[in-house]
């Protein structure tokens, strides 16, 4: 093989090489933004992303640092912290209207519960999604599908103003939700609704019966002297 034609293999190769990274990192900056503008939209608060690492081999990846903030009002800590997410996604769905992600897996998330008054921020949340959901996005008209969803070993914060001893922690049940967005057109917003929604009212229940929210309020009647 001469000289010449070694040089045009090793110039197609980069070429190919830097298509891959450029197409790679364009999708995954994609695929964050759409996270961020859809949640952040959805909870009327910021929903932030670290990082998308998306494989275009095979479609498998993660999706690393992803914090919803709590509402207005409440303290600094996200309601939502997830570390880290391993996905699947369907490549060939990226081509079309409608993304299939094949899997989600989302290890060890935790969840605060936080008590003001008589406000839970859990609570707040889902009313801002009752407002969110029926706004104008400017979104593009993408649809998403999740075939399967796990959520496990998460972890609940109970936090409440009245309680001077501290927060405690309480174990969240473990969840899995088939066909998102199947049955349905689904925006990327109707999506993450769909296991928003339900996840918040599973860390309610969790935390209620845990028992804690009791303590909260016999500290209450104390206060009051009842």
């Amino acid at each position: 093989m001469s000289k010449n034609t070694l040089k045009v293999l090793f110039g197609l190769v980069t070429v190919v090489i830097l298509t891959i990274l450029l197409i790679t990192f364009s999708l995954d900056r994609a695929v964050k933004a759409s996270i961020e503008e859809s949640g952040s939209e959805l909870l009327q608060t910021a929903v932030t992303v670290d990082k998308v690492n998306i494989s275009l081999f095979g479609g498998s990846g993660s999706i690393i640092g992803l914090s919803i903030h709590n509402p207005k009002d409440f303290s600094d800590v996200p309601a939502l912290l997830i570390q880290e997410a391993s996905i699947k996604v369907d490549l060939w769905s990226l081509a079309s209207d409608q993304v299939v992600v094949k899997e989600i897996i989302i290890d060890g998330p935790e969840i605060l519960f936080e008590q003001k008054g008589m406000v839970i921020n859990l609570k707040k949340l889902s009313e801002n999604m009752d407002v969110g959901s029926g706004g104008n996005s400017e979104e593009s008209e993408t649809l998403l599908v999740i075939d399967y969803l796990q959520i496990r070993d998460g972890k609940i914060v109970v936090s409440s103003s009245l309680n001077r001893d501290g927060s405690t922690e309480v174990s969240l049940s473990d969840m899995t939700i088939n066909g998102i967005g199947r049955d349905g057109n689904n925006t990327v917003k109707q999506s993450v609704e769909e296991i928003l929604r339900p996840l918040f009212q599973n860390a309610i229940e969790d935390a209620l019966k845990s028992g804690v929210t009791e303590q909260i309020e016999d500290k209450v009647r104390d206060l009051l002297g009842n």
